[in-house]
C-alpha cells in the first residue's frame, strides 16, 4: 500500500503528459511552456532534454524558444552535430538542449552531456522519430533509461498510432493525455492548397507565388513577430509598401473581398483557418514543409492538394510534350512486325495503354542510366587534367643498366673476372 501511493506521488512529480499536436512552430508553446518555467538558471546545468528527429527540428524549436523567452531568458542550444556541440558546450554550461538521438547519444557516451540534473524530457515529435531509423531508435532508448526516475517525461505526436501508445505505455508511467482538439461537428471542410517549403525556404516560395498568382488582392496570415518581420521584408524587395499595396501582412483577421490567403506557416488549428477564410477568398494556400501536410489535412479536412508552380508545370509539360513527339514520329514510320508481335500476348492481361506505359517507364529508365554513363565519361578527361604530375619515376619505372649480363656469370663480378666455372682446354686434360 505504502508503494503505491508513492508511485502515485512520484508519478504526480513527474508530470507525464502525451500531447497531440499539430506538426507545427506554432504549437510549441503549448508543451514548452512548462518545462521552461521549471528550469532555474542558477542551477548552471542540464535541466531541460529536447529530443527530435532531425537536426533541423532542433534549430526550428531553438529558434521558437528564443521567441517565447526573449534574448534575456532560456535559450535553447540546438545538437546539429556531436562534435561541435561538444566543443561548445565546454566553454559554458548549458540549461537546455535538443538534438537528435543518435547525437545526444553520443555527448553522454562521451561525457560531455550529463542527465543527473534533468528535470523535463520532451519528444518533439515522437512519431517522426520512432518512424526513423534504427538506429536513432535504439539511441532513444537508451537515453530514457539515463533519465533520472523523478524527470518529467513528454510526449509530443502529431496523431495517435500504436508505435507511440506502445512507447508511452512503457516509459511514461500513468500519463495524462492531452488529445488533439476535436473539429466542430457542424465544421464545413475546407479545399485548401499547399506548396512545399525548406525550414529556411518561405521568403522565396511566398514570391515564387505571388509571381504565378498574380492575385488583385492578398492577405499573407502570419502567427509570430517573427514570421511577420521576414513577410514584411519578403514583400517590400517585391515592391508592396503603404496603404495601398495589394498585399497585407495579417495577424489573422482578413478584410471583406480578398482575392487570396496566404499562410506563411501552417494555421496551429482549425480556429485559426476558419478566422482566416471567413472573407470566402477565391485561394487558400498555405506554405508548409512536408512534415507538416499531414497535420494540414486533418485541419482543413476538406481537399487537400499541392499548388503547382509555373516554372515547375511548364518544364514538366514539355518534357512529356518531347515525349509524345517522339513517339509519334516512330508511329508514323511505321510500326515494325517484331515489336508488335512481341507485345500482342501482353494484351490479354493488360490494356494497350498500360502496357504503352510501362515500355515507357523502361525507356525513360534506360535513358537515365545512360546520360549518368555518358557525364561519368565526360568527367573522365578533365579528372586526368586535374592530376598532378608525379615529381619521379616509381621504383619499378627506374630504367635499368645498359651493361648486358653475361650468360652463366655472376652479376656483382668486374666485366673482366674470369667465369666461375671454367673448363681447362682440351689438350691438357690429364
Amino acid at each position: 500500500m505504502e508503494s503505491e501511493q508513492t508511485e502515485e506521488r512520484g508519478s504526480g512529480r513527474s508530470q507525464n503528459v502525451v500531447h497531440t499536436l499539430p506538426r507545427s512552430m506554432s504549437s510549441v508553446p503549448g508543451f514548452l511552456t512548462g518545462p521552461l518555467e521549471r528550469t532555474d538558471p542558477a542551477a548552471g546545468a542540464l535541466q531541460l532534454l529536447v529530443v527530435t528527429s532531425d537536426a533541423e527540428s532542433a534549430v526550428a524549436l531553438a529558434e521558437a524558444v528564443l521567441r517565447m523567452t526573449g534574448s534575456g531568458g532560456v535559450e535553447l542550444f540546438p545538437i546539429t552535430s556531436a562534435r561541435r556541440a561538444a566543443r561548445l558546450m565546454a566553454g559554458r554550461p548549458v540549461l537546455a538542449c535538443a538534438g537528435s538521438p543518435a547525437d545526444i547519444r553520443d555527448l553522454i557516451r562521451g561525457s560531455h552531456l550529463k542527465l543527473d540534473g534533468v528535470r523535463s524530457v520532451v519528444l518533439a515529435w515522437a512519431d517522426e522519430i520512432l518512424e526513423g531509423r534504427a538506429d536513432d531508435i535504439e539511441a532513444l532508448e537508451s537515453i530514457m533509461g539515463e533519465l533520472p526516475r523523478d524527470a518529467a517525461r513528454i510526449v509530443v505526436t502529431s496523431r495517435s498510432e500504436g508505435r507511440v501508445n506502445a512507447f508511452a505505455e512503457r516509459y511514461l508511467r500513468r500519463a495524462h493525455r492531452e488529445p488533439a482538439p476535436a473539429l466542430p461537428g457542424d465544421a464545413a471542410p475546407i479545399d485548401l492548397q499547399y506548396v512545399t517549403v525548406s525550414a529556411f525556404g518561405r521568403s522565396a516560395a511566398l514570391r515564387r507565388v505571388l509571381d504565378d498568382l498574380d492575385p488583385p488582392s492578398t492577405a499573407v496570415v502570419v502567427a509570430s513577430d517573427e514570421a511577420e518581420a521576414e513577410a514584411l521584408r519578403a514583400l517590400r524587395s517585391l515592391g508592396y509598401k503603404g496603404d495601398a499595396a495589394s498585399v497585407r501582412v495579417t495577424r489573422g483577421e482578413v478584410a471583406a473581398s480578398t482575392n487570396t490567403v496566404i499562410f506563411f506557416e501552417p494555421p496551429a488549428n482549425r480556429a485559426h483557418l476558419d478566422r482566416a477564410v471567413s472573407a470566402a477568398p477565391v485561394t487558400v494556400l498555405a506554405l508548409a514543409q512536408p512534415r507538416e501536410i499531414g497535420s494540414l489535412r486533418r485541419i482543413a479536412g476538406g481537399n487537400v492538394r499541392p499548388f503547382t508552380l509555373r516554372a515547375t508545370g511548364d518544364a514538366a509539360r514539355e518534357l512529356e510534350a518531347a515525349v509524345r513527339r517522339e513517339l509519334s514520329t516512330v508511329l508514323e514510320a511505321g510500326l515494325p512486325a517484331r515489336e508488335v508481335i512481341a507485345l500482342e500476348p501482353l494484351l490479354e492481361r493488360h490494356d494497350g495503354i498500360e502496357i504503352a506505359a510501362a515500355a515507357l517507364r523502361l525507356l525513360e529508365r534506360e535513358r537515365t542510366i545512360r546520360r549518368g554513363i555518358e557525364a561519368e565519361i565526360r568527367a573522365r578527361p578533365e579528372q586526368a587534367r586535374s592530376e598532378k604530375p608525379r615529381s619521379g619515376l616509381p621504383r619499378s619505372e627506374k630504367p635499368r643498366s645498359e651493361k648486358p649480363r653475361e650468360r652463366g656469370g655472376d652479376a656483382r663480378a668486374p666485366r673482366d673476372s674470369p667465369p666461375r666455372f671454367s673448363r681447362p682446354p682440351r689438350g691438357n686434360r690429364s
